[in-house]
Formats: C-alpha cells, structure tokens, sequence
C-alpha cells in the first residue's frame, strides 16, 4: 500500500496537480453514486471520474432503508448530497452489475438470484431540493 502511495505521488499527481489544487475549496459533484461496500468495487474506475466527480455512499449489501427508518447514516449522506451539495442524478449500483462490466471471455456466471443494475432517473435538482434550513 505504502508503495502505491509513492507511485501515486511520483506518477499520477502532477498531471492532475490542479486538480488537487482546487478541490480543497470545495465539492460539486453532480452524481450521488450508491455502491456496495464491497473491495472489488471501484466506483471511480469504473465510471471513469476523477476525484470531486462522485459523491459516494457505500455500505454492506448496498441497502438504503425506507425514509425514516433507522439506519447507519444513509438517509443524512443522501439529504447532504441533495440538499447541501445539489446533486443532479442519484446512480446505483449492484454487484451484479460489476459482473456485467467484464469481458465475457474473462467472468463467471454470477449467483443465481443475483440482482441487476438499478439505474435511476435523476431525483432532485438543486432546484427542487426540500429546504432543511
């Protein structure tokens, strides 16, 4: 781990420098992604996104409970990303759907009963965000 920092720094840092410069001043993601906690996952990766891109919310078996249900912070991480950051489009995804990103030739079959990808039509916009004021 400690030498994938140091290529991190010497390799893929200064190309993105300004990047990294500006995004101590603040965050604007326009995606709130929702993911499962699972190590294989790279949200970033995948998508393609730089850092500040995402806003993501990752937990074990990528459950959001019902509205006013208790829960391990969810429900606080999507009213910020909506709410504070104005996030335009909510994305999720499954496991499964990790297993649909790989080349036939190099994935096995996933699990009977499996789930599939859920993809979500934009929820709120900054404009239509419920004031929490």
């Amino acid at each position: 781990m400690i030498q994938g920092i140091h290529r991190f720094q010497q390799e893929d840092f200064r190309p993105l420098q300004g990047l990294f410069e500006q995004l101590p001043k603040g965050q604007n993601p326009e995606t709130l992604f929702i993911t499962c906690s699972d190590s294989r996952i790279d949200p970033n990766l995948l998508t393609r996104s730089r850092p500040g891109d995402l806003f993501i919310l990752r937990n074990a078996g990528n459950i959001v409970p019902p509205h006013g249900a208790a829960s391990g912070g969810e429900a606080a991480t999507i009213e910020f990303a909506v709410a504070a950051l104005g996030v335009h489009d909510l994305s999720e995804l499954l496991p499964a759907a990790i297993h649909r990103t790989v080349p036939p030739a190099f994935r096995k079959e996933p699990p009977a009963g499996a789930s599939s990808t859920r993809h979500s039509s934009p929820r709120r916009t900054s404009s239509n965000a419920p004031s929490f004021a």
